[in-house]
């Protein structure tokens, strides 16, 4: 009963040390820091746009989960509560609503979108998140100086 209690108590520490491991260097990992990272690609609004617009897979595939700069003419700012979009209109749809480029910014550069005006050329840089067939969609951005 002893020696049972013994491989008991050896098996819970192991358990222990390993839930104590998994938390520290897996769960509570610090998350990629977006704005000092390198674009993997650089490129105006209007290509991404026609790259996605070609052919979908192709494009899921080489942007999908990638940080991407874009560069192009801003066509408005979205407010959401405490979220900010840069929006890029890409195609004017009055039926179902604009086609367009949403870059969802960090809460940082809020004043920083807020002073941008409609029709300036802006770089934005972030993660690419998918096309929905309406929009191509990006979020942890910021604005590049």
């Amino acid at each position: 009963m002893k020696k049972l209690l013994k491989i008991g108590l050896i098996l819970a520490v192991i358990g222990l040390v390993a839930a104590a491991l998994v938390w520290k260097f897996y769960v509570n990992k610090p998350h990629d820091d977006i704005e000092k990272a390198t674009p993997a690609y650089s490129m105006a609004t209007e290509e991404i746009w026609s790259k996605y617009n070609t052919d979908r897979k192709i494009a899921d595939s080489l942007y999908n989960d990638q940080v991407i700069e874009i560069t192009g003419n801003l066509s408005r700012i979205d407010k959401n509560d405490s979220l900010v979009s840069v929006i890029f209109v890409m195609a004017a749809d009055s039926m179902f609503g604009d086609k367009t480029i949403a870059c969802q910014l960090y809460k940082k550069h809020n004043d920083e979108a807020g002073a941008l005006a409609v029709g300036t050329k802006v770089k934005i840089k972030g993660v690419c998140i998918g096309y929905d067939e309406t929009d191509i969609k990006f979020n942890k951005c910021s604005i590049v100086k």
